[in-house]
């Protein structure tokens, strides 16, 4: 058992590890919460510890998951078993009379309720989330909280306070009718032993599902040192890094005799993100609001356009056609056609200010950041190498951050800042993938390119439905995945055939 356990923890431990990257939830639901599921459970959550820089919070999160497991299975127990009794668990004397015999009516037979739960569709899940600068570990069960359930965990909360440590615990809570009452307790115990307080944990709960939320902070040395050697790589080195076969195409159609053919060149800049760069970065001198290829080809005289393609360019530095970087570059191209078709069938494109042009320039260069780093010059590996050994206990978490795991989308922000794109732009190209932090007015919009980057992925089998943000989905009709299949198979065929 613990050898197929172990070969499914490692199978996953590379999804976890890409979730992180992209900063993507990870769930996992369970309706019976049986032992082995638990501790996968728990191992999983440790993975993503450690994928966040925070495996010294392992010991102590430990407890609050099973207590936080246990609480949802307990909730949802409770409403079969009312149910079966014909109580109505929103009603005082109702729940009062049930709970007197609900403890050891279900410890005698709980296989039965455990049955009815899994009948009734009532799920356990744990999910887990990095964005930004905080990690979410929320535990969700669709039993809505009543009113005296609502009312005891704010009890227990208000009562932390004077508590402090365990022992007192002990000695002074009892509530023999809904267990112990030790749990809420002692997780706020947990989370100030490691600097947090109660404000770090939420018990939210609406019609559809009660969440149990953990906050925990990132690891703030290792984003400070990321954040320290993302501006360092950009700015040592002023000239981007552009695939030689694509770039030959572009000299040889500059150098021909004659008025260049701008229809022709359009075709080659319009699927490669760096060619592109290169010409903004003269556009964006004279109009710094300019995010489109034919305003910005037509800001360019036929003189611009041949020095700006051209070998001796002192912005330019040509690289061999690896693995890595054709990948990068295939899928720019792809969510950027992606991104263009959501567009044109977005309901919300009539209040948009931005046109299809715009959302296709950010779906071809928001994967700037993975491309700069899988083309990084010797130069730029020594020196962030040598300015991450400064943080002597962090030094190689936060190299290998950067250079493997999820510093590329915030590399695409200091890159953009840096050429001089607009601020707004900044943060449409890499807010796909925190729509929670995108502003209102901004998230359809945003919202397309997450949905072109996730069909992307989602065909090579890297993300999953579930993953997909649920407001996005309802704004593309996507109820099911069979939807979303169908989806990406036509956008696949539609750019297969272009």
């Amino acid at each position: 058992m613990m050898s197929e356990l172990e070969d499914q923890l490692n199978f996953d431990k590379g999804r976890i590890q890409v979730s992180v990257s992209l900063q993507l939830p990870i769930e996992m639901t369970t309706y019976t919460l049986p032992k082995n599921t638990e501790v996968y459970i728990r191992n999983v959550m440790e993975i993503f510890l450690e994928e966040c820089h925070q495996e010294h919070l392992k010991e102590y999160l430990n407890f609050c998951l099973s207590e936080l497991l246990t609480n949802a299975k307990k909730a949802n127990t409770k409403r079969v078993y009312f149910k079966e009794k014909g109580l109505d668990i929103n009603d005082p004397k109702d729940y009062e009379k049930g709970m007197e015999t609900f403890k050891m009516d279900t410890l005698t037979n709980i296989d039965h309720y455990l049955e009815l739960q899994r009948k009734e569709g009532l799920y356990i899940k744990l999910a887990l989330r990095i964005q930004a600068d905080k990690i979410y570990i929320e535990i969700k069960n669709n039993s809505k909280l009543t009113v005296f359930e609502k009312e005891r965990i704010q009890q227990k909360l208000d009562s932390v306070q004077q508590y402090k440590n365990m022992d007192e615990v002990l000695t002074n809570v009892l509530d023999q009718s809904e267990g112990a009452g030790l749990g809420i307790i002692i997780i706020i115990l947990m989370l100030q032993k490691v600097g947090l307080s109660k404000e770090n944990y939420q018990v939210i709960s609406d019609d559809d599902e009660t969440i149990t939320r953990i906050i925990l902070p990132c690891n703030k040395t290792v984003f400070a040192g990321v954040e320290m050697i993302s501006y360092e790589f950009i700015n040592l080195e002023d000239n981007l890094p552009i695939i030689k076969s694509s770039f030959e195409k572009a000299e040889k159609i500059v150098n021909s005799e004659g008025p260049i053919d701008r229809n022709e060149l359009y075709k080659v800049i319009r699927k490669d993100l760096t060619l592109s760069l290169l010409m903004f970065k003269d556009v964006l001198e004279k109009d710094k609001k300019c995010f489109s290829l034919p305003k910005a080809m037509a800001m360019l005289s036929d003189y611009d356009l041949k020095f700006i393609y051209n070998i001796s360019n002192p912005r330019i530095r040509l690289v061999e056609d690896d693995e890595v970087s054709i990948r990068i570059w295939n899928h720019s191209q792809r969510v950027a056609f992606y991104a263009y078709n959501l567009y044109k069938n977005s309901i919300y494109k009539d209040t948009f200010q931005e046109d299809e042009e715009y959302i296709y320039l950010l779906g071809l260069l928001n994967s700037l950041g993975g491309f700069l780093i899988a083309n990084a010059s010797e130069n730029q590996i020594s020196y962030i190498t040598e300015l991450s050994q400064q943080y002597t206990e962090y030094g190689d978490k936060i190299l290998d951050m950067f250079l493997h795991r999820n510093a590329s989308t915030y590399l695409t922000m200091v890159a953009a800042r840096n050429y001089g794109f607009d601020m707004n732009t900044c943060y449409d190209l890499v807010g796909w993938n925190g729509l929670a932090r995108v502003p209102d007015h901004a998230k359809k919009r945003v919202g397309i390119l997450h949905l072109a980057e996730m069909c992307e992925f989602y065909d090579r089998g890297i993300v999953d439905f579930y993953q997909i943000d649920k407001e996005v989905r309802r704004d593309f009709n996507l109820e099911n995945e069979a939807e979303f299949k169908t989806l990406v198979q036509r956008l696949k065929q539609g750019y297969e055939d272009q």
